[in-house]
């Protein structure tokens, strides 16, 4: 297995841009997790050419409109996103916006404020299962 940072954030006011990238993969899949990175974050990592399609997206920002981007969707062609974000948050997340991207390059979603926790873990023969805190 393999845990690759990809980005250590980019030069900007905004400090959901110091955001560090971090791409797991092994062990029968993938795994991206962008932090709070915004547009502009995402531009940076996909020009930098570190980031390819992922089983596993963690939606950046919580789900936020500020992030999660057609472009960078488009380019991880995620099978799952896994949306963390607490019930009820005073910011909206997440926001509709993106949970139509993430629909749209067809990925299965999981919310915490909705399913509690969730777990991703390879199983014999290279699938991925999915366990939620509704599953306990």
């Amino acid at each position: 297995a393999i845990l690759r940072v990809v980005s250590n954030g980019i030069e900007s006011d905004n400090q959901n841009n110091d955001s560090v990238g971090l791409l797991f993969y092994g062990g029968g899949f993938s795994f991206l997790a962008t932090g709070d990175g915004e547009k502009k974050y995402e531009k940076e990592l996909l020009g930098s050419g570190e980031v390819c399609a992922v089983d596993v997206f963690k939606a950046a920002h919580h789900g936020s409109n500020t992030s999660n981007t057609k472009d960078l969707l488009t380019a991880l062609r995620p099978r799952y996103v896994a949306v963390s974000c607490g019930a009820g948050n005073d910011y909206g997340h997440p926001h509709k916006e993106p949970m139509e991207r993430f629909d749209d390059v067809g990925a299965e979603i999981f919310r915490t404020d909705q399913m509690g926790p969730v777990v991703f873990s390879s199983v014999e023969g290279g699938g991925i299962e999915v366990l939620t805190g509704r599953d306990s």
